[in-house]
């Protein structure tokens, strides 16, 4: 099994990454320019676990930014396919994600979420150094309203 940083994506890889962001979430949709813009991103790096016979099996993706407080960077969609869960790909996921921070020769406070369900993950995580915070986590979508705000006259 060989994990890697995604610098390009065939056909295949997609349909591949598609699978495993259903895994991830039932009510999200892979989408092929986001992949892209992901993939094409300074600051955003998509890991991914290719076998051999099988292809994409799982991914990590890691996120790096700064803001006055420093440099941060989170950890998301961490994802292995369900016959592929428990041969330790989760871990060598975000373990080469945070190789590459670490290669980077910056400081970074690394965060991630999990859902309180997903009890493997979270095993994961704590036993990887990370500490549970207590916080609230909010969520809003925006959504693309270029038509809405031109017919406003608001660009």
């Amino acid at each position: 099994m060989e994990i890697s940083k995604m610098t390009s994506c065939s056909d295949e890889d997609f349909k591949q990454i598609e699978a495993l962001v259903g895994v991830l979430s039932s009510s999200c949709k892979a989408d092929r320019a986001v992949l892209e813009e992901v993939i094409a991103q300074e600051n955003t790096h998509l890991f991914v676990a290719r076998d051999k016979e099988k292809g994409i099996v799982g991914m990590a993706t890691i996120c790096c930014f700064t803001i006055p407080t420093g440099r941060h960077a989170t950890v998301e969609d961490v994802v292995v396919l369900p016959q592929c869960q428990g041969l330790g790909l989760g871990r060598r996921l975000v373990e080469a994600a945070l190789s590459y921070l670490r290669k980077n020769g910056k400081g970074y406070k690394v965060g991630l979420t999990s859902k309180p369900s997903r009890v493997a993950a979270n095993a994961l995580y704590k036993s990887m150094g990370f500490k549970q915070k207590e916080t609230n986590v909010y969520n809003m979508e925006i959504y693309d309203c270029g038509d809405i705000l031109s017919t406003l006259h608001l660009k």
